[in-house]
């Protein structure tokens, strides 16, 4: 597992019923692709984020697989449309067990 990683989620506290609103999410992860090697010449193995989800209200609203050509510390920005107050949550899994979960609400006025 990573030896360090933190998540942050940015997002309105509220929106207007039918407004679209705009997310950000970002995790610190300290990749590895898996095509470097030691001085020893032992490869490093790969330690990479495979998958981000987002769900708001348990709907799937985004989706992003991720593969080894990924930088460390990806920043994800979309959108998505305030149906009603709830929650979201936010899922980066990958490689090694790695699972970091941030949940955030929001109130739809």
């Amino acid at each position: 597992m990573s030896r360090s990683s933190r998540a942050v989620v940015t997002l309105p506290k509220t929106a207007k019923r039918g407004e679209v609103f705009e997310i950000r999410a970002i995790v610190q992860h300290e990749m590895e692709s898996g095509f470097r090697h030691t001085e020893q010449g032992v490869r490093v193995a790969r330690d990479i984020i495979r998958e981000f989800v987002c769900t708001y209200n348990g709907k799937e609203v985004f989706r992003s697989e991720l593969h080894p050509g990924i930088g460390s510390n990806p920043l994800f920005i979309f959108y998505a449309k305030a149906e009603q107050s709830g929650s979201l949550e936010f899922k980066w899994t990958g490689d090694d067990n790695y699972l970091t979960i941030v949940k955030q609400t929001i109130t739809v006025l």
